[in-house]
């Protein structure tokens, strides 16, 4: 097993090739331990089914890192990095992964990502915190600003995504919280 993050140039998401335990049954996938040591630890999992042409996002957290692992299908994952001091601050990849559960991916908060299927399609959701919509900023989908070249110009979204903010908006959003957290943790970390 090996994990990097230089199939992805965004800061602080790390990219792990999962190998497969193959005998004369089938094959058996470890698809996530905590002694991995990734820095975050999950606390709910969630399996998504999706049909071809699905667009899901483009959302991004402040406080929990995501970790998806496709199972089955096709799909590309979209990131773009909205942390205003990282090194890669709006820097975007687009990347297509195939299923069978060969690389799992840690997207850290302040990164926002969105997947599209091609085909039917399983992935397996893990996230750091349970689900909060109130840590769920959203961003259209097809802003420019995002870099994020989708295959599809009538991709098929749920109402929420449909409407979802222009750029500007949600980095705005985004941004007072990720500030105001950053500042909490400078201010409870001893000098």
């Amino acid at each position: 097993m090996t994990e990097h993050s230089a199939n992805n140039p965004i800061e602080g998401v790390l990219v792990r090739e999962l190998k497969p335990n193959i005998d004369h049954r089938g094959e058996l996938v470890e698809i996530y331990r905590e002694q991995w040591g990734s820095g975050w630890r999950a606390l709910q999992f969630n399996a998504v089914f999706s049909k071809p042409n699905v667009l899901r996002g483009v959302h991004v957290h402040a406080t929990h890192h995501d970790y998806v692992v496709l199972i089955e299908g096709r799909m590309l994952l979209g990131l773009h990095d909205m942390r205003p001091a990282s090194p890669t601050a709006r820097q975007s990849s687009l990347r297509e992964y195939k299923g069978q559960a060969r690389w799992g991916v840690v997207i850290p908060p302040g990164v926002a990502h969105g997947f599209y299927f091609m085909e039917p399609s399983v992935l397996l959701y893990g996230l750091a915190r349970a689900w909060d919509q109130t840590d769920e900023f959203l961003c259209r989908w097809n802003a420019e600003e995002l870099g994020l070249s989708w295959p599809t110009r009538n991709p098929i979204l749920i109402e929420r995504d449909a409407v979802a903010p222009d750029y500007a908006s949600c980095c705005a959003d985004f941004e007072k919280v990720w500030v105001r957290l950053q500042e909490a943790r400078t201010a409870r970390s001893p000098v």
